[in-house]
């Protein structure tokens, strides 16, 4: 309701500071939603500068949320989506996927960089095959078709608190420092 947001569509996020950013794979992300045109109920919501050009490349309804800067904000946006698709070329361990997971929303994301470490394919979201639009709508088709959206929510919500915890980095880093000393 914050965002005027419809409850009756499987909503697909996709965002980044940058969307137009070659290196956060929109064109992977187009391909992929084409792919998936015959889906009549879904929609994107689009976090991020340049949305309006992507929302007229995409063959779904777009919701442009802008760039969000305020957390509590950010958190409803991850909130409401029913995916969170980070088909980013190049990346390290994304802070967006850790947040969307927190949030209870399932990751689809290529294999580059940090991703296969932070999705746990096929228990908390899809890792796709690299540069792979197919593999990316496969990926989402997943995520839209799981026989149980509420065990997969929690798996996300219990990667983050089992690997990304404050607690429990500053534990590694703890056990990382006496080991060099």
């Amino acid at each position: 309701q914050a965002f005027g947001l419809p409850a009756n569509k499987f909503l697909i996020l996709f965002g980044a500071a940058k969307i137009s950013d070659q290196r956060k794979g929109a064109d992977f992300f187009i391909k992929a939603c084409r792919l998936l045109a015959s889906f009549s109920d879904i929609e994107i919501i689009l976090m991020g500068n340049n949305g309006d050009e992507l929302s007229r490349l995409l063959p779904f309804k777009t919701h442009i949320l802008g760039y969000l800067s305020n957390e509590g904000q950010i958190a409803k946006a991850y909130s409401c989506a029913d995916a969170f698709v980070i088909p980013s070329l190049e990346d390290n361990l994304p802070n967006t996927i850790m947040e969307a997971m927190a949030c209870g929303t399932p990751c689809v994301g290529f294999t580059t960089g940090g991703i296969p470490e932070m999705i746990d394919h096929l228990q908390n979201g899809y890792v796709a095959e690299y540069k792979s639009a197919e593999d990316l709508a496969n990926g989402i088709r997943w995520v839209l078709e799981h026989p149980d959206k509420e065990s997969l929510s929690k798996a996300c919500v219990e990667k983050v608190k089992r690997c990304y915890a404050e607690e429990i980095v500053a534990k590694q880093y703890i056990h990382l420092y006496e080991d060099i000393l």
